[in-house]
């Protein structure tokens, strides 16, 4: 009997988790699958290395950075050294691991991953979770095979090659939680609303401490609700002490986190979210059709946090608030008016229907591996 060997992959995955996630959810695909093997290339000391350790899955490591945002030569300089350092190397691991797809998930590590492709003719395919193509995508567009896009992009240039994938959620959204249970394990009441108020891996201290103001805005109006916010790991401590400054430390209903694993049970505890609007939490909005009030992070990369947002907003399933001149006091406003009543969320929820197209996160991973053996020789 012949033995049929695994069709392998090579996963260019890591820099964030936002671009992570997406390639481990794609290889636990594949393995339940089986007859692949994947082997991922990520970035030299990745945090995300530790994950594919627990879940043995094999790596290989690039050193490579992102393209300088200044017009410092040096910079530049060291990039294009380790640029081609990085193309060197992965064109040797196709070479060696001889893949039949190549993967990428759109961080600055996908980019020589698609070009040592290219140079040795392997099919790939580049993941876009964004609404707006970031500018190593956009490059690497230009010669991979096909684009997996995580939410609908207006205006696409690569539409021929484009297909509308979803982007793959970490399996502890695959469950519903509990509304009930996961309140009651933060000590919060059934049958008043719950605020959950989040930042992002970068640019969270504004929102965190605008967030706070509002909180003691609402409060003083005499609002009933009640608040879980997750500062962050980096912000913890300052949130706290702004919180104990404005008289709340020990305030009922208000659960100051630094971090939380299990966002399944805070977004299953929460009737509102306050929150960036990065790719990854746009698509477990969309997925547990949480309505929403979005603060695009300004730095954000061409903007795209905004369109982001902008897919949610256009339903009605979200309210965008920039970080403008007076942006506390509207914060504080558009808090104020969804938790007055129950008739303003319900709104924000139903509108969540008008978005029935967009395909189910959980799906997502299904959906790329489809994509990826149109490209195989039949």
């Amino acid at each position: 009997m012949t033995e049929i060997k695994p069709k392998r992959v090579l996963i260019a995955s890591g820099g964030t988790g936002g671009h992570f996630y997406p390639g481990l959810a794609l290889a636990n695909e594949l393995r339940s699958r089986g007859g692949w093997e994947p082997l991922f290339l990520v970035k030299k000391g990745d945090i995300s290395i530790s994950a594919l350790q627990e879940n043995y899955y094999p790596y290989a490591e690039i050193d490579m950075i992102s393209l300088p945002r200044s017009f410092n030569p040096a910079a530049h300089l060291s990039f294009l050294w380790r640029a081609a350092a990085s193309l060197s190397l992965c064109l040797r691991v196709i070479k060696d691991f001889k893949p039949v797809v190549v993967f990428g998930t759109g961080s600055y590590i996908s980019f020589p991953a698609a070009l040592a492709a290219y140079l040795k003719c392997v099919p790939a395919i580049i993941h876009e979770s964004n609404a707006k193509f970031g500018l190593g995508n956009r490059i690497c567009a230009r010669f991979v095979s096909k684009l997996a896009l995580g939410l609908p992009i207006k205006n696409n240039p690569f539409k021929a090659k484009s297909e509308l994938t979803g982007t793959p959620l970490r399996g502890t959204f695959s469950s519903k939680a509990d509304p009930a249970r996961s309140r009651a394990s933060l000590g919060l009441k059934d049958g008043t609303p719950v605020l959950l108020i989040f930042g992002g891996s970068q640019g969270a201290r504004r929102l965190n401490r605008a967030a706070a103001s509002a909180v003691l805005k609402l409060r003083e109006g005499e609002l009933a609700f009640q608040v879980v916010h997750v500062a962050g790991k980096r912000d913890h401590a300052e949130t706290l002490s702004f919180y104990s400054g404005l008289g709340l430390t020990d305030a009922p209903g208000l659960k100051v986190l630094d971090y939380c694993e299990d966002m399944n049970s805070l977004y299953a505890a929460a009737d509102l979210v306050c929150c960036r609007s990065g790719a990854g939490t746009v698509t477990e909005l969309l997925h547990l059709r949480k309505p929403s009030v979005l603060v695009p992070l300004p730095s954000s990369a061409a903007g795209h946090q905004l369109e982001n947002a902008g897919i949610l907003a256009g339903a009605g399933a979200a309210v965008i608030i920039e970080e403008a001149p007076a942006f506390e006091e509207r914060l504080a406003g558009e808090l104020k008016r969804l938790l007055a009543g129950p008739a303003a969320l319900e709104k924000m929820r139903g509108a969540f229907a008008a978005l029935k197209d967009l395909p189910d996160p959980m799906t997502a991973a299904a959906n790329i591996v489809a994509e990826m053996e149109k490209l195989l020789p039949s």
